[in-house]
């Protein structure tokens, strides 16, 4: 199960990628920014699951986190 977290209302400005002439363009409008937290490294992932620390594992990532997302 995900946990999530709301750091600022939906109606405040908070933009934490930056937005270079050139590139790609982020964070225009009203946007709304999420970030997944886990693990990609395989040493890490290999020792939380030996402890039983609930976690993703990103290139494993399960289809219903990835499904949450847009939900």
């Amino acid at each position: 199960r995900m946990v999530w977290y709301q750091h600022f209302d939906f109606d405040t400005s908070a933009r934490a990628l930056v937005n270079r002439a050139g590139g790609v363009e982020t964070n225009t409008l009203t946007v709304c920014q999420v970030e997944v937290v886990g693990t990609c490294d395989p040493g890490t992932h290999a020792k939380w699951t030996r402890a039983g620390y609930a976690h993703l594992y990103m290139p494993d990532l399960p289809d219903w986190a990835i499904r949450d997302l847009g939900e």
